[in-house]
């Protein structure tokens, strides 16, 4: 982990995240040696109710990975659509060698610029070579949103802001980068770091907010309050 980038990436794709996606995996792969399940987020995560709790219920159904949906139901992202900044991942023999396969593939995030569509690919292999049971949490479900929801929802949006609909967890996915997520979750008021913060490379205790500070900056986006 010496070469891990301190600086987050400019764009989608370029060399700081792809190098990002290899860590992804890496990480992933040592708690999973390890013998343990793994619950992987992203850090644009916001937890309203543990998750773990909706994961081990699934215990019965015999499921090795669950991911939730990205929302983008293209060819290009089948079979799974999985959004790999969520998932859930029970330790077996079959992920295992799944993990194992991914460490070796690290060229081909590197040229295909994320591990997202390279890790769709080989779990649809290893579903029928190993035994894989892979299940995504369908988009319709109202437990796990992500940016799908907030471009493409904007009811499911309006009902979520307003406590009628309570997920587990939002995740600010489908978005250019850091700047963005931080004004989108600025206008959902779920940003909990002191202006003055920003941009500070180790966030300390005191950068830290009891409560959301709140901001518009899009008319046309969901929002807590109405943006004028």
């Amino acid at each position: 982990f010496k070469d891990t980038p301190e600086q987050a990436a400019k764009d989608y794709g370029d060399e700081r995240f792809k190098a990002m996606m290899l860590i992804k995996i890496y990480a992933v792969h040592i708690i999973n040696l390890l013998g343990h399940d793994v619950l992987f987020q992203d850090t644009d995560m916001i937890w309203f109710k543990d998750p773990l709790v909706y994961f081990q219920k699934q215990v019965p159904q015999g499921f090795d990975l669950y991911f939730q949906d990205d929302g983008q139901h293209t060819s290009k992202y089948a079979p799974y659509s999985p959004n790999t900044g969520f998932y859930y991942m029970r330790y077996n023999k079959r992920t295992q060698f799944l993990m194992s396969h991914l460490l070796r593939l690290g060229d081909v995030v590197m040229n295909t610029g994320s591990h997202q569509n390279v890790m769709n690919h080989v779990m649809a292999e290893h579903s029928s070579w190993r035994g894989l049971k892979v299940k995504t949490i369908n988009r319709d479900e109202p437990d796990f949103p992500c940016g799908y929801h907030f471009h493409e929802r904007k009811q499911f949006m309006n009902d979520m802001l307003s406590g009628k609909i309570k997920p587990y967890i939002f995740h600010m996915s489908w978005t250019k980068d850091k700047d963005e997520k931080i004004k989108y979750l600025q206008q959902l008021s779920e940003w909990y770091v002191k202006s003055t913060c920003d941009g500070v490379q180790e966030t300390a205790a005191h950068c830290c907010l009891a409560e959301p500070l709140f901001q518009c900056h899009y008319k046309n986006k969901p929002s807590k309050e109405t943006c004028e």
